[in-house]
Parts: C-alpha cells; structure tokens; sequence
C-alpha cells in the first residue's frame, strides 16, 4: 500500500517523500535527482487517468525529467521539453500536472515551475504561508507554451509540502472535501517533527477526516525542511 522513495540526505535540510496509490498501480509520482554537489532537483507528477496506462506514461515522464535535470537545464527548460515531448507522443486526451524544483543548497533558493499542479505550501518559521503558483498549463495541453519559472528563498525553519490533488481532495461521506485549510493546520500543529512524521500526520489527518469514504486518488507528499540555526 505505501510506497516511500529513497529521500537524499542534504546537510541542514530534513528531507522525506510517499505515495499511496488508489489502485495497486497508480498514476501519481515523485522523485529527488542529484544534479551536482550543490544542486538537488525533486519533482511531483500526477498523470491524468488512473492504473497500469497511467503508470506507463509516468514512467516515460520521469525518464524524460530525469535526463533533463541531468543536463543542468533551468525548471522552465525542462518543463518546455517535457511538455512538447508528451504532446507529441500521447493522445489528445493524455496530460499531466507537475511541479519540478531545483535547490541550490548554495544560496537556500529553489528555482522552481508549476505546471498545473497543486500549488505546494511553503510555511515560514514565522507561520506565514506562500503558495508557489507561477508557471503554466498542464503538459501535454498544448506543443508549444511560454512556462515560466521563479525562485524563492527558502529560510531556517522553513517548511515545504507538495502534494497531488489526493491530498485536498479526499471525501467524507458528506462530500466535503480534506481542503488546503485542513492542510495547512496539519503542517502547522506538526511544524518541530520530522519530514516522514509530519507526512504521516498528514495522512493520518486525511484518514480521520474520510473516515469509511474509500480512497478514491492517488495521495502523494513531498517534504522539504531547511533546518533551524
């Protein structure tokens, strides 16, 4: 059922990722990729449709993002060449959303783009919450489209969460949906725990909340801490 991933270990970062599939094959995926000494890529898929076809094309995405982060290219060139890629070899009806991020352990930014996906939380030692938004459509929309990418400083006690839309959109038997407010309340109650605790809280916190409501989407959590002092 749980599926965690190989977290690297970064000096002065506490670090932890998990997916736990609706089907026994699922759709979304995460993965941290060392570029150099001082880089560290870390990416958060999620493939429209569900089972074996959707992991397929996954797969191939991460392959592709992979090589990419490899070659050093900034978030918006990998996004552009991820996204003419999957729309020249997919169906019309085949997309996916994807946050792809770039840490330069050297100067603590993250240069990242968002391609339609969930707009991860940043919560600052001082609780105030940034959303990371800037970016584009979902690959695979449209060939050609102008992403674009930011960066921002990510400072001691500084908390990141990525999720798939698993996480804020899981039901109760009312139909309410888990929400970023119920999110971002979790990561706040749970801010001094570790990385893996405080997903594990997060997926405790979305179990509580859907109760005998069947997990209907993949629920996948990325983590970044930088660490205090």
């Amino acid at each position: 059922e749980l599926r965690h991933k190989w977290a690297p270990a970064v000096a002065g970062y506490d670090i932890a990722g998990k997916s736990i599939p609706a089907q026994s094959v699922g759709g979304d995926y995460f993965d941290f990729i060392q570029i150099d000494e001082h880089r560290l890529a870390f990416c958060l898929g999620d493939v429209s449709g569900k089972g074996l076809p959707a992991s397929l094309l996954m797969s191939n995405v991460q392959a592709t993002l992979r090589s990419h982060a490899l070659m050093g290219l900034t978030a918006q060139e990998c996004t552009s060449r991820s996204n003419r890629l999957l729309f020249q070899s997919t169906s019309a009806e085949k997309f996916v959303t994807l946050f792809y991020g770039i840490l330069d352990l050297r100067d603590h930014t993250l240069l990242y783009a968002n391609a339609g996906h969930e707009h991860p939380i940043i919560v600052s030692a001082k609780r105030a919450v940034l959303r990371l938004s800037t970016g584009g459509i979902m690959l695979g929309m449209l060939e050609e489209f102008p992403f674009q990418n930011d960066t921002v400083a990510l400072n001691p006690g500084d908390i990141m969460v990525v999720f798939s839309d698993g996480v804020t959109e899981a039901m109760n038997a009312d139909q309410a949906q888990f929400g970023d407010e119920r999110l971002q309340e979790v990561i706040m109650s749970h801010e001094d725990e570790s990385a893996s605790v405080l997903i594990e809280s997060i997926v405790d916190a979305i179990r509580s909340h859907a109760g005998a409501t069947p997990q209907m989407d993949d629920i996948t959590l990325m983590v970044v801490k930088r660490n205090r002092g």
